[in-house]
């Protein structure tokens, strides 16, 4: 016997009144000689005894009805194994039917999503007039087809027939929670979770055993094998963040086998614009992951967009792997010092060269010489980053211009002399320090943009620069360092205002100071790098599916951005998406893998931008969990694989059982009756 609930068995306790009641009423009754009635005592025990009995009779039926109320309220029923047990009860199923992508893999059989949604047919179907369920379907976020627990099981059937795969990973967990919740709310007898899955090993990872909080019987239903065959593209890198107009550049394409059999012909074909540009064909060892890279180079500036694909298998969602990368194109480099000769050659070796003129040949970095006399009258409108090199002061005037500068968004690279104190700077630098012992470059991040080009310890190096001076430093709290002298002493610092990078070099261009910077053949790489780092937009732009794309508009804010999947046939198709008061633009309906397009429209111009959305790779690997191990971390009752048949039969057998409360009440009636009678008759006798 079981309670479905078991709190109003507390009830019982109530049970105790009449005996309170009785015990509080007795008198303890005072003995009288009395001449004239002793001859009567005999009778007088007689009776009293019967009497007695009475009131006992009566004490027992009181605590018996309200026994038994306390009984029915907590609704007692009988399971199987009894004779009044031998009745179908009620059932409530909620089915857990996993439609993450590896669900969409082809068997010999059929498509494991097909498969699935008949064995949840015949759990629907094997319930009756009465029963209820629900359905939820898994990835790595539940989506419950009806929050609740719903009579209508032609409506389940129907919803579960429509049900298609998804583009997202695997998480067991928050789906068998929600279905605990959903069968927690039940008040039927019996309640049945039933998880429909193929058990790839990455949904069972990262989270610890599930109590079975409704105290429901629990099913595995096991789609899968032990001999799927998978490949699959899991990553696209460039060789460098910072990608520019004919610079070259290598793409990585990390390809991974995810089964026991060797490839001999995997084919990997590179389209560009939806036009094939590369193909290329290799053999691929048992669960051997391997690099492939394909020397490209960009010749137009901006959004470039494409894809790479594998040879078709069992499973295609994971066979595409698109990409969005922003070339940077000319970047005008206004260079202000009081001699500009040298680092103009050094942003461009071609600069004012006769051979360069009408060839294209200067178009990635233009740099322009100013001299800081006039500087104050130069117009800064056609200008991308301004340079300075060795500038102690600047004018009333000049600040002012830097300042509207770095308020539309422009960048901004400094080389330190004595007595720099610009108020839009990311330090306060101090005085001059002369050290005597040559100090060389020690902490930097090796894949920084800036840095990436750079092979293992060059700048730290035998050849790498010395420098004899600095400026003492002090970091205002929204400066960073990317790298720094021995001694933690800085030398380059950075500050983000809105789109603004300003970048400070903690030493000065000028000879005289003895610092090797200018004179090193790492100087002209490294300069260039961080023009390039300088204009570089942040973004990230190739995202996973269920990744929220997020992007900052800091002059644009309260305009409504158009996003839409690129290959989408409908025009209309597409969602409006406000930037935020703070300029961010966030989108999160990145469901579908493919390329999006952002457009935003503002005082007559057009802004056109893509980012790219990919299939999460942990979800390629087919690998499965074992049944007894997922039990073990969910407390599931019964395994079962897809060769199995449903035995609607058997499952009937196990829903038997019979609520009682209703006899319990009939019970406490009649005894309440019977106690009525017994009260009135002693009533009367007396």
């Amino acid at each position: 016997m079981a309670f479905l609930n078991p709190l109003f068995l507390f009830g019982i306790l109530a049970a105790g009144i009449p005996l309170l009641i009785h015990l509080w009423n007795r008198r303890q009754a005072v003995t009288i000689d009395f001449s004239s009635l002793m001859f009567l005592v005999t009778a007088h025990r007689q009776s009293v005894k019967r009497l007695y009995f009475k009131h006992l009779l009566i004490l027992i039926l009181r605590m018996l009805i309200i026994a038994l109320i306390a009984l029915a309220l907590a609704r007692p029923f009988l399971t199987l194994g009894l004779p009044l047990a031998a009745v179908r009860a009620k059932t409530d199923v909620v089915i857990v039917l996993d439609n993450s992508f590896s669900m969409a893999y082809q068997d010999i059989d059929g498509v494991r999503f097909d498969k699935a949604k008949r064995k949840a047919n015949e759990i629907l179907n094997s319930l009756r007039n009465g029963d209820s369920a629900s359905v939820i379907l898994m990835s790595d976020i539940p989506k419950p087809i009806f929050n609740e627990l719903t009579p209508d099981i032609s409506g389940v059937l129907k919803s579960v027939n429509d049900a298609k795969v998804s583009t997202r990973d695997t998480n067991v967990q928050p789906s068998i929670e929600m279905a605990h919740k959903i069968l927690s709310m039940s008040n039927q007898t019996n309640r049945e979770l039933y998880l429909i899955s193929d058990f790839t090993k990455n949904g069972w990872e990262n989270w610890d055993q599930i109590p079975n909080v409704s105290g429901s019987r629990i099913f595995l239903i096991s789609l899968s094998s032990n001999n799927s065959h998978n490949t699959n593209i899991e990553e696209i890198s460039p060789s460098q963040h910072l990608i520019g107009v004919d610079l070259p550049l290598y793409l990585n394409i990390r390809t991974n086998n995810h089964s026991d059999t060797r490839l001999t012909q995997t084919t990997l074909s590179m389209f560009i614009q939806n036009k094939k540009h590369i193909e290329q064909s290799y053999s691929l060892d048992p669960f051997e992951l391997t690099t492939k890279s394909i020397n490209h180079h960009f010749s137009t500036a901006g959004y470039h967009i494409g894809s790479f694909e594998l040879t078709s298998d069992r499973l295609n969602l994971d066979n595409n792997r698109y990409f969005v990368f922003k070339v940077l194109g000319s970047l005008r480099v206004l260079c202000v010092s009081d001699s500009n000769e040298i680092i103009t050659l050094s942003l461009n070796p071609l600069y004012n060269s006769p051979d360069s003129v009408g060839h294209g040949k200067a178009s990635m970095i233009e740099p322009i010489a100013c001299h800081l006399s006039d500087f104050d009258e130069f117009p800064l409108d056609d200008i991308d980053i301004l340079l300075l090199t060795d500038v102690s002061s600047i004018s009333e005037k000049s600040d002012d211009k830097i300042k509207e500068f770095i308020r539309k968004g422009k960048d901004l690279i400094v080389f330190v002399s004595d007595k720099n104190n610009f108020t839009w700077g990311p330090a306060e630098f101090k005085q001059v320090e002369k050290w005597e012992r040559p100090k060389k470059i020690l902490e930097y991040d090796k894949t920084h943009p800036i840095f990436e080009i750079f092979d293992e310890g060059v700048l730290t190096g035998q050849y790498a620069p010395q420098f004899y001076s600095g400026m003492t430093v002090e970091l205002f709290d929204d400066s960073n360092i990317i790298a720094s002298f021995n001694d933690n002493i800085p030398f380059i610092i950075e500050k983000q205002v809105k789109d603004s990078k300003i970048l400070f070099f903690n030493v000065a261009l000028d000879i005289e100071t003895r610092n090797e910077l200018l004179l090193n053949p790492y100087f002209l790489p490294l300069i260039q790098n961080t023009v390039l780092y300088a204009n570089h937009d942040e973004t990230q732009r190739n995202i996973l599916v269920g990744e929220s794309y997020t992007r900052k508009y800091n002059n644009l804010f309260g305009l409504p951005a158009w996003i839409k999947p690129l290959d989408s046939i409908d025009e209309n198709e597409g969602t409006a998406v406000i930037i935020q008061e703070d300029g961010t633009l966030k989108y999160d309906s990145t469901e579908l893998p493919g390329i999006y397009q952002v457009e935003i429209s503002s005082q007559g111009k057009l802004y056109r931008e893509f980012f790219a959305v990919n299939t999460h790779p942990s979800e390629s690997n087919l690998e499965h969990i074992s049944l007894k191990d997922a039990s073990q971390k969910i407390n599931a009752q019964t395994q079962q694989s897809e060769d199995d048949e449903f035995d609607s039969k058997s499952l009937d057998l196990q829903r038997h059982g019979r609520e009682i409360w209703g006899e319990l009440l009939v019970l406490a009636v009649c005894l309440l009756l019977f106690e009525g009678f017994l009260s009135n008759r002693m009533n009367i006798g007396t």
